[in-house]
């Protein structure tokens, strides 16, 4: 009743209102197994071992090491908030604070006993094979290459970003890249360059900074890394590809990872649209 009477004073405009001619979008949701290794760790973090999450390293130097990713890692996570390492471990284990350099001497001692020599591409390799999610983009990526797709990918992380980045050179495939630190003019310059330069074949973004108020339907596929807590955030995220303009149909992919905390998380999210 309430609804009726406002009715007359209220403007809701949906796309599919205002534009006829808009393309369908259609959502996948992928679930994801773990690996040996992230099993490993998801399980380290919900008994709390250290020992295990750092590879004994826990006297290191409190600077940290600079891994395959480049970015300083510190000897250990902090295990006061289990969500969020939890979730980190469902993304790739090497955002726990630890794990990188652990999983990066594993790599070099195996490639020692090979008789081989550690190079840039073994370890991104390895970094590759110790996640789910990886994996599976690991074969999607040349696929939706050949099928002459241009895609957005989401995380809620930054790092996570950056190991996306390098997935994507292993591929020898260009992108872009838009977070938090990217400011001004450096953000509309890699927006243009997305639209204009159709060789560019993905433009990587965290779920925050890139999910309000980018055109960007250029691209036709969706790649949400992993959920954001706020399941409306997830949705603007997937319409700077699905919005006016788009005359392809858009296909978005959601990577939920089976039974762990994300897949409940996902579930409850659902719950509040």
């Amino acid at each position: 009743a309430l609804h009726d009477r406002l009715r007359p004073y209220m403007l809701r405009r949906l796309k599919e209102d205002v534009e006829k001619s808009i393309p369908a979008k259609e959502e996948t949701i992928v679930n994801v197994e773990l690996t040996i290794k992230q099993k490993k760790y998801y399980r380290a973090i919900f008994e709390r071992n250290r020992n295990i999450l750092t590879g004994g390293r826990l006297k290191s130097n409190s600077k940290g090491s600079t891994g395959v990713s480049g970015e300083k890692r510190k000897a250990g996570p902090s295990l006061i908030n289990l969500e969020m390492q939890m979730r980190k471990c469902c993304c790739h284990p090497y955002m726990i604070d630890g794990v990188e350099a652990n999983e990066t001497d594993e790599c070099f001692k195996k490639s020692l006993a090979e008789g081989k020599s550690t190079t840039r591409a073994n370890e991104i390799e390895h970094m590759i094979h110790c996640s789910g999610k990886m994996i599976l983009l690991h074969k999607l990526f040349p696929k939706l290459r050949k099928e002459g797709h241009r895609i957005l990918i989401f995380s809620q992380f930054r790092g996570m970003l950056g190991l996306i980045g390098l997935l994507l050179e292993y591929h020898g495939l260009r992108y872009e890249r838009l977070d938090g630190m990217v400011r001004g003019v450096e953000r509309q310059r890699a927006i243009d360059r997305f639209d204009k330069d159709t060789d560019i074949f993905a433009f990587i973004l965290s779920t925050k900074a890139g999910g309000v108020g980018l055109n960007l339907q250029s691209a036709d596929t969706v790649i949400i890394y992993d959920s954001d807590w706020n399941p409306q955030n997830d949705i603007q995220a997937q319409a700077r590809a699905h919005r006016i303009g788009q005359t392809k149909s858009v296909r978005v992919y959601r990577l939920v990872t089976n039974k762990t905390y994300e897949a409940e998380m996902f579930a409850r999210a659902s719950k509040k649209l």
